[in-house]
């Protein structure tokens, strides 16, 4: 067929004018079905990303059957490899032992979000509140062809009531056969068999840069229905992070037992993916996904799963014996930094600094001081908190350990042998030492004499020797680093050298010269404890 379209310079004509106004009313419409089609897509993703409905989980000793778990060696993934078909082969053969698990809470009565009511309509509401049942949501995956699942401690932590939903719809009540608080781990029963489980990998070797696959089973309801399976991919970002969200998940745990050795991914964990699996590229699990860090709830792009060997730990125990059996040294720890470093003439900003010892436990019972920097454990160095928590991990309670610490007094190193003890033989009246300020004028401090009044309005010793701070500057090297309340604090050396007036404490003032590092012991009234602090004299 031959089509007329004129020359250049022809008049066109009547017939081509009205083809053309066909052609552009088609193409009106078609363009206004597009846009229609486009808002209603952008309004529909709005509604879904608003309703997210995800609700934010006792442990009964119970006859476990054995715990039969398929673990591989641990061997780095190579370099470079990626699978050919992307990440959907390894989702196919995960996603089968990833569970939905729904809980259901009874909050007590009177206990009611967003602050205390004004004193006249206590009463009237004490009478009309009743207890009420709430529900939540989480994520897990089973572990065990007879039933065992892991998830964490938080998706179950109050459940009056477990149900768990299987990526096959069947739905069944689960037992709940202990939980561990200090790791944010839980672990779970089914009456059921020839279940699909995950095959465990190695946290330890993993490596930073790895590929992985955050999975979980939200439960919530959405758009069309209850939002279920869920794959992200992204890298592992670091390993040992340490970010204090345990102790908020534990019912802020007042044994300050928490372990927090965290592997960091930029996989996205939303809410209601707490307790899923986070799985390498041969689809082994590495870790289990419990927290994100983030401004806004949403996610920022810092997710955080608790390591699995730390995980096998804690269900063989919760197996076996229906609580964690945990060595423990009887320590409070903090992580040592350049100012430390430099003070105790470390080789390398390395090693777990002791912040308080527990009277009678093992460390006090070995000569483990408040002060110390512990360097070692089994001739092996300590790089962190996190580090020296896995050492000591790795043995059980009544085991004997080599620990090697730096001193404060004299800054020699000395290897002591430890008796570990067990995390239950920790009592809450036997408090850690805790530490509370820091130092230097210079510092930014003001001090006085101990008077016969101070010491009475202090309630010192008689034979207590120092300065009392009676001011700070907020901004000072002494404040920066401090912990706690300054005002009150009794400071009784500097530099190991003892402070016994005004005097003193100027004098050893007067000797510190920029970029020194300088150690200060002192002692806080209100705790009844000595502190060791370092501080570093700015340049």
């Amino acid at each position: 067929m031959q089509v007329d379209i004129g020359r250049v310079g022809d008049p066109p004509s009547h017939e081509w004018k009205g083809d053309r106004k066909t052609m552009n009313d088609a193409l009106r419409t078609k363009l206004n079905l597009l846009i229609t089609a486009v808002v209603a897509f952008a309004v529909g993703l709005g509604i879904a990303a608003r309703l997210d409905l995800t609700p934010a989980g006792l442990a009964r000793i119970a006859d476990n059957p054995p715990l039969n778990i398929q673990v591989v060696e641990p061997v780095p993934v190579e370099d470079g490899f990626l699978p050919q078909a992307g990440f959907s082969e390894i989702a196919e053969r995960v996603t089968p032992a990833v569970v939905t698990i729904f809980v259901e809470r009874t909050i007590p009565e009177h206990s009611r979000e967003g602050g205390a009511l004004p004193p006249a309509f206590e009463d009237f509401f004490r009478q009309q509140q009743a207890p009420q049942r709430v529900r939540g949501s989480g994520s897990g995956f089973i572990v065990s062809e007879d039933g065992y699942i892991v998830t964490n401690n938080h998706v179950v932590e109050g459940a009056d009531q477990i149900n768990i939903q299987l990526s096959d719809r069947r739905e069944f009540t689960a037992r709940l056969v202990g939980r561990d608080p200090t790791t944010d781990v839980a672990l779970l029963k089914l009456d059921a068999d020839n279940l699909t489980p995950v095959t465990l990998g190695s946290s330890d070797a993993t490596r930073v840069g790895e590929w992985v696959l955050a999975i979980g089973s939200p439960g919530f309801r959405g758009v069309g229905g209850p939002l279920l399976t869920t794959v992200t991919a992204g890298i592992v970002s670091a390993k040992g992070r340490n970010i204090n969200i345990i102790e908020a998940f534990a019912n802020r745990n007042e044994d300050n037992l928490a372990i927090e050795d965290f592997i960091q991914t930029d996989a996205v964990i939303n809410p209601g993916n707490s307790g899923g699996p986070l799985v390498n590229i041969r689809g082994e699990v590495i870790g289990v996904n419990s927290a994100i860090a983030s401004n806004t709830g949403s996610y920022q792009g810092y997710g955080f799963a608790v390591p699995i060997d730390l995980v096998q730990e804690v269900i063989d125990d919760l197996v076996e014996y229906g609580e964690v059996r945990r060595a423990l040294l009887g320590v409070s720890i903090q992580a040592v930094d350049d100012t430390e470093a430099r003070y105790y003439e470390l080789d390398e900003v390395a090693g777990a600094k002791v912040m308080g010892v527990n009277e009678g436990m093992a460390a006090a019972r070995a000569g483990i001081h408040v002060g110390d920097v512990i360097v070692e454990v089994e001739g092996e160095r300590v790089e962190s908190v996190p580090d020296l928590q896995r050492k000591i991990r790795r043995h059980e309670p009544g085991e004997t350990v080599a620990v090697t610490v730096v001193r404060r007094d004299d800054l020699k190193r000395e290897t002591v042998e430890v008796e570990l003890m067990d995390a239950g033989d920790l009592s809450r009246q036997a408090a850690p030492q805790l530490v509370e300020a820091e130092s230097s004028d210079r510092l930014g401090i003001e001090v006085e004499d101990l008077t016969r009044e101070v010491r009475r309005a202090l309630d010192l010793p008689r034979s207590m020797e120092g300065v009392v701070i009676v001011s700070a500057d907020q901004y000072g090297p002494y404040a920066r680093r401090s912990l706690g309340n300054l005002r009150g604090t009794v400071i009784t050396s500097i530099n190991r050298a003892p402070i016994r007036d005004v005097t003193d404490y100027r004098e050893a003032v007067e000797a510190m010269e920029p970029g020194d590092v300088v150690g200060i012991d002192v002692f806080n009234p209100e705790s009844g404890q000595r502190v060791p602090l370092t501080v570093a004299i700015p340049k």
